[in-house]
């Protein structure tokens, strides 16, 4: 796998747990500490969310220079996705 699959997966790992932890909260008693936690929660959700579309647009950048690369290579225009 690449390095940002990899990367990839381990961020989904981490909302997987956050959710779990969310679940938990929804069914809990609501004390101060378990709202901060809950808001922190979904800070670091917010921010893994910002990483994995960053990682999304990177490796989109990387297949379409990678086409334009083998288009060259082979004497080929390069196609565009424009309908």
């Amino acid at each position: 796998m690449s390095v940002s699959s990899d990367k990839m997966l381990e961020l989904l790992q981490q909302i997987s747990v956050l959710k779990d932890l969310d679940d938990e909260y929804r069914a809990g008693v609501k004390t101060n500490g378990a709202k901060e936690e809950a808001r922190e929660r979904a800070k670091k959700r917010r921010q893994i969310s910002d990483e994995m579309k960053e990682l999304g647009s990177s490796a989109r950048h990387e297949v379409r220079s990678e086409r334009e690369r083998r288009s060259v290579k082979s004497g080929k225009a390069p196609q565009t996705s424009e309908g």
